[in-house]
């Protein structure tokens, strides 16, 4: 609006100066040195807060990233005005307060750890997260091991039921018999003992460690498909954490589309009807360009 503004502040000008009752709507030349200052200021800024609203790709992983461009662009130069110096310090200390929050700094680097292209370069809490990550590891896998006791603890006291199928019932054969000596605890002739929980995201920790940075321009959802095989449980992980949005934007434009879909008129609607014409108005377009 600013930067509009000074481009048509001629027009604007000459607009009020026909009308005598309009001249003291007149700018002067202090509020358009203002206007240009606060222009000179935001601008920089504008394009990063353009790309956190993003829908088609990753955001949360860039947050650190850009944070650490906007303080740079915040910095003091010798030819700013008092009110520019003024101006990047209240934003520099609004940030620096909003993004302090431990639980979010913790988030923000989780994001930007599981996320190839910034791993190295821009993580500060990199032990932390390894750490929270493999402990999220052995709680899932304890969990695991409950369920898996649960379930042959009720095999176990059931008979083997031979099934219709021969071919059913020889996996189910097999697969009891695999159960009944692992739990005797019997050392295979040839085969290594399967690694733990812990072992296995160590392991994967050092191999991601050890991989160099991918392009900035490359979308890191394709690089963790391709490497899914490699590192399956970091995967896990990065589904989970990159699907996060930095910016509410797109959630605010959900409930938009609802806000229109869901009228006085049509308030009979079922909740699944609604789910559904949102879904539908907010994938349309991208359906015709796939079809």
């Amino acid at each position: 609006m600013v930067e509009r503004f000074l481009e048509q502040q001629q027009v604007v000008c000459a607009v009020l100066a026909e009308d005598r009752k309009k001249w003291h709507l007149m700018p002067k030349d202090s509020d358009i040195t203002v206007l240009e200052t606060v222009k000179a200021v935001l601008e920089p800024l504008s394009q990063f807060t353009d790309a956190l609203i993003g829908e088609k790709h990753t955001t949360l992983s860039s947050v650190v990233l850009l944070l650490w461009k906007i303080f740079e662009c915040l910095s003091h130069e010798q030819s700013d005005s008092a009110l520019a110096k003024e101006m990047k310090e209240k934003i520099h200390e609004y940030l620096q307060h909003r993004y302090d929050d431990l639980q979010l700094r913790f988030l923000l680097n989780t994001a930007t750890y599981l996320d190839p292209r910034f791993k190295n370069s821009f993580v500060s809490l990199k032990d932390d997260v390894k750490q929270s990550l493999l402990n999220e590891v052995k709680k899932m896998g304890n969990e695991k091991e409950g369920i898996a006791s649960r379930v042959s603890g009720g095999l176990s006291s059931k008979e083997v039921r031979p099934s219709k199928k021969s071919k059913n019932h020889l996996k189910f054969l097999l697969s009891t018999i695999q159960g009944e000596k692992k739990e005797k605890g019997e050392p295979a002739s040839s085969s290594q003992a399967p690694l733990s929980a812990s072992d296995k995201i160590n392991g994967e920790f050092l191999l991601y460690d050890q991989m160099p940075e991918v392009s900035a321009e490359d979308d890191p959802l394709v690089w963790w498909k391709t490497n899914m095989g490699t590192l399956p449980q970091l995967s896990e992980f990065a589904r989970k954490y990159l699907c996060i949005a930095a910016s509410s934007c797109s959630s605010k434009r959900v409930f938009s589309t609802a806000g229109y879909i869901v009228s006085p008129r049509r308030s009979r609607l079922s909740q699944e009807h609604v789910d559904m014409l949102v879904f539908l108005s907010e994938n349309l377009e991208m359906a015709k360009k796939v079809t």
